[in-house]
């Protein structure tokens, strides 16, 4: 019966799976630990509020307007970019936040559950000091 594969409806790939999502949500989390390990180095105490830079990996343009749009209502600076592998960047900056534990752990893991909800990866990201 495989011959008749092609009569069945193309499911759509993923540009994020499932199991890349978890990893990463893990990851971006115990990031948040470390970034305010080094802040308080840097003598930033949790009553001070900085900004943060973003960047989100897109692989299709409507997802992409999806995306900013949602990262736009949340009141932050969006920008997007195509990329040479025929995909998009968004890039981006919060208002400012406290820099506390909770507080930064609940905004990175919140940024990787959008990410997934628009099939986009929550890349990377860092305090503007």
């Amino acid at each position: 019966m495989r011959i008749l594969n092609f009569l069945k409806p193309k499911q759509n790939k993923r540009f994020v799976s499932e199991i890349d999502f978890i990893k990463n949500r893990d990851q971006q989390s115990h990031l948040a630990v470390e970034t305010l390990v080094g802040l308080r180095e840097l003598n930033v105490e949790e009553g001070d509020a900085y900004s943060i830079e973003f960047w989100f990996s897109v692989g299709s343009t409507d997802r992409k307007f999806e995306l900013t749009k949602r990262l736009e209502k949340l009141g932050y600076s969006v920008n997007a970019e195509n990329n040479s592998k025929n995909q998009w960047v968004v890039s981006g900056r919060t208002s400012p936040m406290k820099m506390m534990h909770e507080v930064l752990k609940k905004w990175a893991t919140d940024m990787c559950v959008l990410g997934y909800e628009h099939d986009c990866n929550f890349e990377r990201w860092r305090v503007s000091i």
